[in-house]
């Protein structure tokens, strides 16, 4: 598995793997006290057997600062743009609020549902509005897409949907990962 950070530059990663974004809150530099819901995630992914692409939107020191860097927007940009799904895990916290996420989830739900995966633990912070829109926008597009309430379980849906992504998309020599042996 790639895990794709913040150092790498996002252009140059190679979009013929199975790719997924890990949208969400994000731990920022002063916060170092917190501890990103991303390394659970990826240690889920690699316990499962994925072996694609990873966006972690995320810098590989925990000290390092987005303060100031108008380049990552762009690169986030670049990678939600680009990768086959976009997985949302909102553990919002009074703390760890994820603003940016509220703009993400929205524009990629009119932007282009169909690679997205939304879920959030039940006791996330002010969620009702995104839950809201989601299930509203299903009722408009006609989308079966539940409101998953568990990491592990959303992360399922996500490999689900990229091996469907991948398949309907004719890649070739891309293995199917499974579930079944982990």
């Amino acid at each position: 598995m790639n895990e794709i950070r913040y150092e790498t530059n996002i252009l140059m990663v190679d979009y013929t793997k199975p790719t997924i974004f890990l949208a969400g809150p994000t731990v920022r530099g002063h916060q170092r006290h917190l501890t990103s819901w991303r390394i659970e995630a990826s240690n889920i992914f690699k316990e499962k057997g994925f072996l694609g692409n990873l966006i972690i939107p995320e810098f590989t020191d925990k000290t390092e600062s987005d303060k100031y860097r108008y380049d990552i927007p762009v690169w986030e940009f670049n990678g939600l743009s680009k990768s086959h799904v976009i997985m949302f895990w909102i553990p919002r916290t009074r703390e760890l609020i994820g603003l940016t996420t509220n703009h993400e989830h929205g524009y990629w739900i009119a932007k282009d549902r169909s690679k997205v995966v939304y879920g959030r633990p039940d006791d996330a912070y002010r969620m009702t509005y995104l839950d809201i829109m989601w299930v509203e926008d299903s009722k408009i597009t006609g989308a079966k897409c539940p409101i998953y309430n568990k990491l592990n379980k959303t992360i399922d849906a996500a490999i689900e949907l990229v091996n469907k992504k991948i398949e309907y998309q004719g890649f070739v020599n891309i293995p199917k990962w499974t579930f079944d042996n982990h």
